[in-house]
């Protein structure tokens, strides 16, 4: 398309990876883009990425690439396109949270509120102390009661048309006058006609009666505009032979050039200038995520506890910084896991363990991260494992974690302005 060919990504939209492992590299590669396109608002730039990662990727990764190309339509105004990537989303994993919300975002953009707010509702389900997943249900919720009640409120229908004749019922007539006709428009007095020139000679058998003013003359018997400029032969001796030349095709083809030191094995045409920051990403955000605790409430049963992070157990992904079109772009996917552990008064003690699959460009600052794979390894006291779960699991604790990865965003790209 046009577009693609404009594209500063044309060399990953063109490629053509023909063994599964070259496949699974060229989707990260395009998902990195996709992010990073998305972080910059080049909505048109995501939706080729996305799309082109779509026609290659396992199927493990299109609940979410789905998602991420729904969150493109949308902002892009293509709301029904919205819908439907993000439908195929929840079908390809109905248990991703994503996939769910952004659902419910595009039926609320094309004013489909009851729909929108049962979507958001099974995101809920699955992900229910989501602070902006909450608020956002609150919205929608009520939005539908406001639409409820403009229905309620507004006059019922009636079955007769409304039209220009009169009509007659058994207890009312209406008549509705039509608007007096329009004077007859006078006629024109005739006008003689002139009689026309029968004069050939000279350029009237090359110039209609308009051409003089549009600017037109006449060189070596030609018609042409006022602008062309005769080249004396002096000047045709000074600038030479410049009649077109036919390009010898062989001589055209040239060698591809080698992608540049450290720059994408796909970014061979030098339109797309990235750079590594993983390891200074992967320390930063350790040392963030290593930095986090948090104190139970004082009315909780157990208001002394603390929480902390004993351990980060893997911290796997990746992290740069690209440059297109005079543009930066903040790229960055990571995987988290993590050891915690609880301590309180009276010996009280408990530790386990979580992951954070998704960090990633896609999620917007106060969205949240979601948890997966929550473990409770050892507790001192059974009876405290509803408040682990309320405090540690699905609130206090896990907001403390997603503030510490949002300010390691704000970080990164104050640390990577260019």
């Amino acid at each position: 398309s046009a577009m693609m060919m404009q594209s500063p990504h044309r060399d990953v939209l063109e490629a053509t990876p023909d063994t599964d492992d070259s496949k699974a590299r060229l989707v990260e590669e395009l998902q990195s883009r996709g992010r990073a396109a998305v972080g910059a608002k080049s909505w048109m730039d995501a939706k080729l990425l996305y799309e082109k990662a779509l026609t290659i990727a396992a199927t493990e990764k299109v609940a979410l690439l789905e998602s991420n190309l729904s969150l493109v339509h949308k902002n892009m105004g293509s709301f029904e396109d919205a819908r439907k990537a993000a439908e195929k989303a929840t079908k390809a994993d109905p248990k991703y949270v994503k996939g769910w919300w952004r659902l419910g975002q595009a039926l609320q953009s094309l004013h489909r509120s009851d729909e929108s707010l049962a979507a958001l509702k099974k995101a809920k389900v699955l992900d229910p102390t989501n602070k902006a997943l909450i608020k956002e249900c609150q919205k929608v919720a009520k939005k539908v009661e406001e639409d409820k009640k403009l229905m309620e409120a507004a006059p019922p229908a009636t079955s007769e048309s409304t039209t220009t004749t009169t009509t007659t019922t058994a207890t009312t007539k209406t008549t509705t006058t039509s608007p007096a006709p329009a004077p007859a428009a006078k006629p024109k007095p005739a006008t003689e006609k002139k009689p026309s020139s029968t004069k050939t000679n000279g350029d009237d058998n090359i110039f209609t009666k308009s051409d003089a003013v549009r600017g037109y003359k006449i060189v070596n018997g030609k018609k042409t505009s006022y602008f062309h400029n005769e080249l004396s032969e002096e000047a045709k001796s000074l600038i030479g032979d410049i009649a077109p030349k036919k390009i010898d095709a062989s001589a055209a083809q040239a060698v591809p050039a080698p992608a540049p030191a450290g720059a994408s094995a796909w970014n061979k045409a030098g339109t797309w200038e990235e750079k590594d920051r993983t390891k200074w990403a992967q320390e930063s955000l350790k040392k963030m995520v290593m930095e986090t605790t948090y104190s139970f409430p004082a009315s909780s049963p157990a208001p002394d506890a603390k929480v902390t992070v004993s351990k980060v157990q893997k911290l796997d992904g990746h992290a740069s910084v690209a440059r297109a079109r005079g543009k930066t772009r903040y790229i960055y996917e990571f995987l988290l896991k993590l050891e915690w552990e609880l301590k309180g008064a009276d010996g009280l003690e408990c530790s386990g363990k979580l992951a954070i699959p998704d960090i990633d460009g896609t999620i917007e600052l106060g969205e949240g991260y979601e948890i997966h794979e929550f473990n409770i390894d050892s507790v001192s006291d059974n009876n405290i494992r509803p408040l682990i779960d309320r405090f540690v699991h699905r609130g206090g604790f896990h907001e403390a974690l997603n503030e510490s990865i949002d300010n390691w965003v704000r970080l990164f790209k104050k640390e990577h302005e260019m």
